[in-house]
């Protein structure tokens, strides 16, 4: 077995640790069943903005396949899950819309001219590293005519008269990616739907989001040929993830309709409303589509603080059921943007563009002993432990290869046995604030 260790002074340090049989004693167990399986894994990645692609475009070519290598080379993390942004968000360069004329019903000026500039160059750019990778977009807006505002941000809704060529539009862009060689399998109906924001934002109730998922974008789908594509709805924090959900589901068709709920982590743990959720629709994806250490809550905090907030958020969500993770914005510059209204945040990559450096943060490696290690199609499998002080998860790859992570957020180095197969590892130590990944066949 290798166990590969990182904290704030050292990454991915490996070991090789042996087998032997037995139980290797009553106490101080870790225990993982790998005959006993839950959901399956679709991957882990990040979101390629509008702001992370300008810094990219912004960096030397040395640094940018710098920066490729570190996310979706074989010696990097391994993304493979991304998400898109549909038009502008706060991490654009500023509000944008595909189609600006109200009364071009027939989406004749419909044109991703903008994201041709700074984000298809990067997406292309990260397919010549890694073909596999799936892509996930998310609208935060409607063009500002459709909208009861008359404005992209400050919330406002759509209006009525506007669910038709909003969701063709959505179809539109699906299809203008996929010319370019990029396959959108999945869309959420809207970003933070429960939010009135500064910036690019849109209020849907959840039987809202039901009926345009189930009356108009699954129809605008089909309709151009895409009926793989999958719809998430909700795409907002876990606190009241069960309320939407239930009420989404709960409109006619939206079962058939809605193939999974999307959600954030802004307002904390509530593993246990997520897990709710799994029970109550075992047959439905359960996708974490942003988190970020933002600077106007988390500023003052340590590396080891918002990295251990990750691997923390992960293993929660992943025992309580989701099939796959994506990261906020890949990379971001020293500032923590840009961002057209100034909410900035941290990334696990930054990058000063006027003196060409690279700033890797612990937080990047901390998702790598997720990302690294767990492919999609994995199994997690389950894990019992001795200790509240450990945290833990496991899978179990296509290849039979198993993977355990293991985080200790605690101020002491903890004892473990680790027990799998009828084997165990003899006397091992997690040390204080470290994550380790164990692999194994």
């Amino acid at each position: 077995m290798k166990c590969y260790r990182s904290d704030k002074d050292i990454q991915f340090q490996e070991t090789e640790v042996g087998f032997t049989t037995g139980s290797g004693g009553e106490m101080q167990q870790v225990r993982v069943y790998p005959k006993v399986t839950y959901q399956k894994i679709l991957g882990i990645g990040g979101a390629i903005t509008e702001a992370a692609a300008y810094t990219y475009s912004k960096m030397s070519q040395e640094k940018q396949r710098q920066l490729l290598g570190l996310y979706f080379g074989n010696d990097g993390n391994n993304y493979n899950f991304c998400r898109l942004h549909i038009q502008s968000c706060d991490f654009a360069l500023g509000n944008y819309a595909y189609v600006t004329d109200a009364q071009d019903k027939e989406l004749n000026s419909f044109s991703i001219d903008r994201d041709r500039k700074y984000i298809i160059p990067l997406v292309k750019a990260a397919l010549d590293r890694n073909k596999e990778i799936c892509f996930l977009a998310s609208p935060w807006s409607p063009p500002a005519f459709m909208k009861t505002n008359g404005d992209m941000n400050h919330g406002g809704k759509l209006k009525k008269e506007f669910y038709p060529m909003w969701a063709e539009m959505a179809a539109r862009y699906v299809s203008a990616y996929e010319k370019e060689g990029i396959r959108i399998q999945r869309l959420t109906v809207q970003n933070e739907p429960a939010a009135v924001q500064t910036w690019d934002s849109c209020i849907f109730s959840g039987a809202e989001e039901a009926e345009f998922a189930c009356k108009y974008l699954r129809p605008a789908l089909d309709n151009a040929g895409h009926t793989d594509v999958k719809i998430n709805v909700w795409d907002h924090n876990k606190e009241i993830i069960l309320d939407r959900a239930d009420e989404s589901f709960g409109v006619e068709g939206a079962q058939e309709t809605i193939d999974g709920i999307a959600f954030h982590w802004y307002t904390g743990d509530h593993f246990d409303a997520l897990a709710e959720v799994r029970r109550r629709y075992p047959d439905k994806e359960l996708i974490f589509t942003e988190g970020c250490v933002e600077y106007s809550r988390y500023a003052a905090d340590s590396q080891v603080r918002h990295a251990e907030m990750y691997a923390h958020d992960m293993i929660g969500d992943f025992n309580a059921g989701m099939n796959g993770f994506i990261d906020w914005n890949l990379i971001l510059d020293r500032q923590g943007g840009p961002n057209h209204v100034g909410n900035y945040c941290d990334a696990p990559v930054m990058c000063d563009v006027d003196t060409d450096t690279i700033n890797v943060k612990l937080s990047y490696y901390y998702i790598g002993h997720f990302s690294r290690f767990i492919r999609p199609g994995a199994r997690r499998i389950l894990v019992s432990k001795y200790s509240p002080d450990i945290e833990a998860t496991a899978f179990v790859n296509e290849d039979n290869s198993k993977a355990l992570v293991l985080l200790n957020r605690s101020d002491k180095d903890i004892a473990f046995v680790l027990n799998a197969d009828g084997k165990n590892s003899g006397k091992m130590e997690i040390k204080k604030h470290s994550i380790m990944t164990c692999c194994w066949e």
